[in-house]
């Protein structure tokens, strides 16, 4: 091999791998017998590619080892295969101290440049597709009318208020269904309760039970301003045949057996 094609590949190894000792005293030695040879120029063209690059590609692991020597080498092949044009320009301008044969340096890191720009966002894993957004839980009314509508026997009764002072004006229906032992209250214009001192309380009377007790239906609140709500009916055992609904006022949490005291509203089956 050639005294300067020898240099050149120690520069280039050094450029990309590092030298070991032996190779570094070479080097020193070439150096000397060939003084203008600007022997930074890879160097720093090397240390421009990896600033050029690296905060923009999170990489979690460095340029493999055996593909450095091979991309310089490519880079170099390139410079001797496409000898300068009269007036080009290379993407890393040479220093004015430079003398001609290191302007070959600098373009075949331009090379390598490219060469690791090719590279480089194929090892970054790609972007994780976005997650659509779950869909939104259906309300207590979407589910009344997926009832009314999926259900055959779902049947609709009216309230009727009683003269509880908590009841004037309050109206709306009872949605059951036997068959799916489901159901929904509808009401409208029930005075608001405050939780910590009294709740509402749902009782359905079965046909096929004692009517002294009653299936317990859940128990529930009407916030402030609350024009209407739809409430899902929390049946605790089986309902047969239900002939009777019936809401009442109730302590905190409800009751296992309602003194029917203060009944709010009622709806005959």
């Amino acid at each position: 091999m050639e005294p300067m094609e020898h240099l050149e590949e120690l520069l280039a190894t050094r450029a990309t791998e590092g030298l070991a000792a032996a190779e570094g005293r070479e080097l020193a030695s070439l150096l000397r017998r060939y003084p203008k040879v600007d022997a930074d120029g890879l160097d720093l063209a090397a240390a421009a590619a990896y600033l050029e690059l690296a905060p923009a590609a999170e990489l979690e692991e460095p340029l493999p080892a055996a593909l450095r020597p091979r991309l310089v080498a490519d880079g170099e092949a390139r410079v001797r295969r496409s000898p300068a044009e009269p007036g080009a320009v290379s993407p890393f301008p040479a220093p004015a101290s430079a003398a001609p044969r290191a302007l070959g340096w600098w373009a075949a890191a331009a090379c390598l440049l490219l060469a690791i720009a090719g590279w480089w966002p194929r090892l970054a894993p790609p972007p994780a597709p976005a997650a659509a957004p779950p869909p939104a839980a259906p309300t207590a009314a979407e589910m009344r009318a997926g009832l009314l509508r999926e259900a055959a026997d779902a049947r609709i009764t009216a309230w009727t208020a009683t003269a509880d002072d908590a009841a004037a004006g309050a109206e709306g229906d009872v949605v059951w269904s036997t068959a799916r032992q489901q159901g929904y209250l509808r009401i409208r214009r029930l005075a608001a309760n405050d939780p910590a001192v009294v709740q509402y309380q749902l009782w359905i009377f079965d046909a096929a039970r004692d009517e002294r007790y009653p299936v317990d239906g859940g128990v529930f609140d009407i916030p402030p301003g609350a024009d209407e709500v739809v409430v899902p009916i929390d049946a605790k055992v089986l309902v047969n045949e239900p002939a009777l609904f019936a809401v009442t006022v109730e302590p905190p949490g409800g009751v296992v057996v309602s003194s029917r005291e203060r009944i709010v509203l009622l709806a005959h089956v």
